[in-house]
């Protein structure tokens, strides 16, 4: 029953009005819809992730600001006044409005945090708290917290990596700068803070190169909007044009912005024009990999003797924390007698013809180990391999050479010790892009697959790799927050770039092991060849 038959959308316009009175700010039309829908979903209680993309400097800050200002001093006022008595809508704040702003760090939270604090401290807001129908005071006022008399507060928290923010609970939560801060940070530490009163998560931000929980909650409120599997809208986003229609002032700023930046540069382009552009921060778009190397029809085979394998293996550390890498070993099948590429090339350098083949490969199978001991993760890689007719295999030596050259010393194929640095990852990333790009890198997608916990890990971690450049070096890793890893990504890189040249079967398991050793200890020139293969490629 609703207190004084006040329906929901008559007490947000009046709450609103309120909000407008008491910071004595007129929002903008744009800036209205997103504070009101941010009032109806603290009354409704509905536990919304509010999601809204702003353009720089375009009041994202001064909507958010005046709105929870406000909220924290009508709702405790009407939560307590009898005509409200019963109403389930308010009765949450009569011990007042909790509010929690989190950004990547505290200078960010305390931008909104000030602002909001100078609302409550303007002239106007003076005025209203020391009437007599209100008679509040500030019980808190300092540079992270600000608290009045009714019991309503809202503090600054910085949700930095590195910080320690469990155990709050909050009614209301922004998240300023969303795009920033990480997926962990978000989902692990801050929403939990919302769960006791099913509060309200606001995030904020602007567009930027990469994916994250922002971008994939953006994504999620578009969606379920569009579907209408929700009625009301949770996303809110306005681009420079939308601000510049209402405010001469901002128009002129962002023409300067324009001579400044370039109108088609990235930082216009994701600051200004609200775009996403994630192929420059990350090194695939899901969608786009699965269409163009994800196979149906193929699933994952745990044995098999007929066709010719290249095997990845990045060597994970022998911590026994929950968090550390694992080793995994991604088996690929590649069939050299049937390139489907094949052409005379001339080489720009030297001038002289090259032969340049290229040929489609298919990920067979995965095994990863969690086992901190070496010795048993070498066992059980060995038990592993047998299950196929491996011709060749790259595995990282980077911080733990003793498993290449233990294979290389024992098993009837090619062993490629492989160091990281960053050429030579770089290196491996371009080849292993170029395959993807081509669609040649072939990926399982069958029905069984796709149910497996390694299938699901591969497509996870790989969705999740950045990319950036250090000169003309590209660098390909895993974002740099705790629990994220790309393991999965760099074996298969490791057995892509195995197979770039022909290997050759050793169908004998009796071979001469001096033969087998001596092509081994050739491995460094065969690299350098490799690499000058890939450069005639780029």
């Amino acid at each position: 029953m609703y207190g004084g038959g006040i329906s929901t959308t008559d007490l947000v316009n009046s709450i609103y009005d309120f909000c407008e009175m008491l910071t004595g700010k007129t929002l903008y039309p744009y800036q209205e819809q997103f504070a009101k829908r941010i009032i109806r979903s603290v009354l409704e209680n509905d536990g919304a992730e509010i999601t809204a993309l702003f353009a720089r400097q375009s009041g994202k800050t001064e909507a958010v600001s005046c709105t929870v200002s406000g909220l924290m001093v009508i709702l405790p006022r009407l939560a307590n006044m009898p005509m409200f008595a019963l109403d389930k809508r308010l009765e949450m704040f009569k011990d007042g409005f909790w509010v929690g702003i989190f950004a990547p760090g505290q200078r960010q939270a305390q931008i909104t945090f000030n602002r909001m604090k100078a609302r409550l401290q303007s002239k106007t807001a003076v005025a209203v708290l020391g009437d007599p129908e209100f008679n509040l005071e500030f019980s808190t006022s300092n540079g992270q917290t600000v608290a009045l008399t009714n019991g309503s507060f809202c503090t600054a928290i910085s949700a930095s990596d590195n910080s320690n923010i469990e155990g709050e609970s909050f009614k209301f939560i922004i998240c300023e700068e969303c795009q920033d801060i990480s997926n962990s940070k978000i989902r692990k530490s801050i929403h939990p803070m919302a769960s006791a009163y099913n509060g309200t998560i606001c995030k904020i931000g602007t567009a930027t190169s990469y994916r994250g929980d922002f971008y994939d909650a953006i994504q999620r409120n578009k969606r379920e909007y569009a579907n209408g599997e929700t009625k009301i809208r949770n996303h809110f986003e306005y681009d420079w044009k939308i601000a510049a229609k209402y405010n001469p002032r901002y128009a002129k700023y962002v023409e300067g912005e324009k001579k400044r930046l370039g109108v088609n540069s990235d930082d216009f382009r994701m600051s200004y024009s609200l775009e996403w552009i994630i192929e420059r921060g990350m090194f695939i778009e899901i969608n786009k990999f699965l269409l163009n190397c994800g196979d149906l029809d193929l699933e994952r085979v745990s044995y098999d003797h007929m066709q010719t394998h290249v095997v990845g293996i990045d060597v994970g550390g022998s911590s026994a924390k929950k968090t550390a890498d694992s080793t995994v070993v991604t088996v690929l099948e590649v069939d050299w007698s049937n390139p489907v590429v094949f052409e005379t090339r001339i080489d720009p350098e030297t001038n002289e013809e090259y032969v340049y083949k290229a040929y489609n490969t298919y990920i067979k199978d995965w095994l990863e180990l969690k086992i901190p001991d070496y010795e048993q993760q070498y066992a059980e890689i060995v038990a592993f391999l047998k299950n196929f007719k491996v011709v060749r295999c790259v595995c990282d030596a980077t911080r733990e050479a003793s498993m290449a050259h233990r294979l290389r010393a024992n098993m009837p194929f090619e062993v490629i010790p492989f160091i990281y640095g960053t050429k030579s990852k770089s290196e491996l990333y371009k080849n292993l892009e170029r395959e993807i790009n081509t669609g040649r890198a072939r990926v399982p997608l069958g029905a069984n697959t796709i149910e497996t916990k390694e299938h699901s890990q591969f497509l996870d971690q790989l969705e999740d790799l950045q990319k950036g450049y250090n000169g003309s070096y590209l660098v390909v890793s895993h974002p740099n927050i705790s629990g994220y890893h790309d393991d999965y990504p760099d074996s298969w890189a490791l057995a892509m770039w195995g197979c770039i040249t022909e290997g050759i079967p050793n169908d004998t398991e009796t071979k001469d092991k001096k033969d087998l050793l001596s092509r081994g200890s050739s491995n460094s020139t065969l690299i350098k060849a490799r690499n000058k293969h890939t450069a005639r490629r780029r």
